[in-house]
């Protein structure tokens, strides 16, 4: 009987052991939309989003504008028009309106795929330095979903410290 309890004893003496043992892990979690948007290569990345953004809509602008002078000429002459001219200049203006879409579309697919490129780039590089963050500051987890946490204290936030290790290795 005694040793039953010994045995007894024993075992629940290394369950208290090994949820101390894990209780000394530590977990971190990392924003990465903070990284991105906050690291010096991700804010140079968006300057030059946003730069490529401006020139595509200098472009779509300048083609509105052209749809929108014929339109005016169509609709000032068109009575002055042979019948044929008018089909002609109406069917222009379909032409360059489907341009004019083709264009938006496009311009908004390739800055959405670059924005892609560019979070994929930085999270690829941000990564090892994640990992050497982790390692130098002893952390056993680091969670990246948002989606995943309930609630999230603010000590285990270590975005701040991984940005400034990310720009000082991106130097």
């Amino acid at each position: 009987m005694k040793t039953k309890s010994y045995i007894l004893i024993l075992f629940c003496l290394s369950f208290i052991a090994c949820t101390t043992t894990y209780a000394l892990d530590k977990v971190g979690y990392i924003n990465l939309q903070r990284l991105v948007n906050e690291s010096n290569l991700g804010k140079a990345a968006k300057a030059n989003i946003e730069k490529m953004r401006q020139e595509k809509q200098t472009e779509i602008d300048q083609k509105l504008e052209d749809i929108r002078k014929l339109k005016e000429r169509v609709e000032k002459n068109g009575s002055l028009m042979g019948a044929k001219n008018k089909a002609e200049k109406v069917e222009e203006l379909q032409q360059m309106y489907k341009t004019y879409q083709r264009m938006v579309t496009d311009a908004k697919e390739d800055l959405t795929k670059q924005d892609g490129k560019l979070v994929s780039t930085i999270l690829e590089r941000a990564d090892g330095v994640l990992k050497e963050v982790a390692k130098r500051e002893k952390y056993s987890i680091i969670l990246k979903d948002p989606d995943a946490i309930g609630y999230l204290d603010k000590k285990v936030d270590i975005t701040d410290m991984v940005i400034k290790a990310f720009n000082k290795k991106m130097k």
